[in-house]
């Protein structure tokens, strides 16, 4: 019961790590409207429709590069080491099954004596 928590525990820690940066995206969706009215850098200048992505760029820059972060909690996992990316791998195809109604069943009779004279036999020496 203790290796399997631990398991679980060690697990969803890396799956933290793994969507670690992505945090930033789901913060700047979440709160798209105060970052594109507060925080936004070029809110002034509305013809270049930043709407909040250079908060967004910083963001991420800042997660990118910052390797160590003595503060930090959560396990930091150097994407270099790893050739997979956190949600490039994943594909969903779905198939239709055709439903085949009509069955068909064989039934293969083999007597005592069919089954010893088939393949089974033993090997004969030649003297």
């Amino acid at each position: 019961m203790k290796k399997q928590f631990l398991g679980i525990f060690f697990y969803m820690l890396y799956i933290l790590a793994m969507f670690r940066p992505l945090l930033p995206i789901i913060e700047y969706y979440s709160n798209y409207n105060y970052i594109a009215k507060v925080l936004c850098e070029n809110r002034d200048k509305p013809y270049l429709e930043c709407n909040g992505k250079c908060y967004l760029a910083k963001q991420l820059n800042e997660v990118n590069n910052n390797k160590t972060n003595p503060k930090s909690t959560i396990p930091q996992i150097d994407f270099d080491k790893y050739p997979v990316s956190p949600l490039g791998q994943f594909s969903y195809k779905f198939k239709i099954l055709e439903k085949n109604d009509t069955h068909r069943f064989s039934f293969n009779k083999f007597t005592l004596q069919e089954f010893y004279n088939s393949l089974l036999k033993p090997p004969q020496f030649i003297s």
